[in-house]
């Protein structure tokens, strides 16, 4: 090669390594987040996540102090498993199902178990990701004006798919349950649900556009505060095997009536 060719082709790749983009920024669930478990509202700050073995602060509002835990995360299931010890050698272990469908804004949705009582899950999620340092400055404020029981208008969020969900009554209207998803711009009216009063679990069947797929939710109800009413679930689909997806929703001010 001549001196002229070898200086061309130098130049050559030199241009194409200055017009490659950069790669993509790695996602991280390392945060904090506003976290609601079975009714109780606080934070979450997830850290270090990329060592399988993250480390943990539960802040609970109305018990007012920092809880330090261990978790485990994994990144082939997006599923984060936290131990939260008792007094009298009891523990909750949450297990919270990733939503990462938009870039740089991780939820989770999930449940906790609690060893003293046996077969029960609870409802639990996560949103309103922050990255570490960042301060979070909006604070839960209790409001008990709402009825106390499942109706409702809910906001929602499924693998990060936002929008709002509707209980009614069955004498109101039916289907009872209605979705609205923020980027599809539709109402979706779901025909097929269960609701177990023993476990306070609402299941219902989300059909797809394509193909015959369809999504499974299992959210878990608290209610035990009016104001702060809460799903937290996952849901599967029947095109994804085995894998689980974050579900929550939250009540909002307004009814859904007759």
């Amino acid at each position: 090669m001549s001196l002229k060719s070898w200086a061309v082709a130098t130049a050559t790749v030199a241009m194409v390594a200055l017009a490659a983009p950069a790669a993509a920024a790695v996602s991280t669930i390392d945060g904090s987040y506003a976290f609601n478990g079975n009714g109780w509202a606080g934070t979450l700050t997830v850290s270090n996540s990329a060592t399988g073995s993250p480390a943990i602060t539960m802040h609970y509002n109305e018990l007012g102090r920092d809880e330090r835990l261990s978790g485990s995360w994994s990144t082939s299931t997006h599923t984060l498993t936290i131990t939260r010890p008792l007094a009298w050698n009891d523990r909750q272990t949450y297990t919270l199902y990733l939503g990462d469908h938009k870039a740089n804004s991780p939820v989770f949705g999930g449940f906790f178990t609690q060893s003293d009582v046996p077969g029960q899950r609870y409802g639990v999620y996560a949103k309103d990701y922050l990255p570490l340092g960042t301060p979070r400055l909006q604070a839960f404020k209790a409001n008990d004006t709402l009825p106390d029981d499942l109706v409702g208008y809910y906001g929602f969020n499924g693998n990060g798919w936002t929008g709002t969900m509707s209980v009614q009554f069955t004498q109101c209207r039916v289907p009872e349950i209605n979705l609205w998803y923020d980027e599809l711009g539709r109402t979706e009216p779901i025909a097929q649900r269960t609701w177990d009063p023993a476990t306070h679990t609402l299941t219902f069947v989300r059909p797809l556009s394509f193909g015959g797929v369809t999504q499974t939710y299992t959210l878990y109800f608290a209610n035990r505060l009016q104001s702060t009413k809460m799903f937290g679930g996952y849901f599967t689909e029947s095109d994804v095997p085995g894998q689980r997806f974050a579900a929550f929703a939250w009540i909002q001010p307004g009814g859904v009536g007759c």
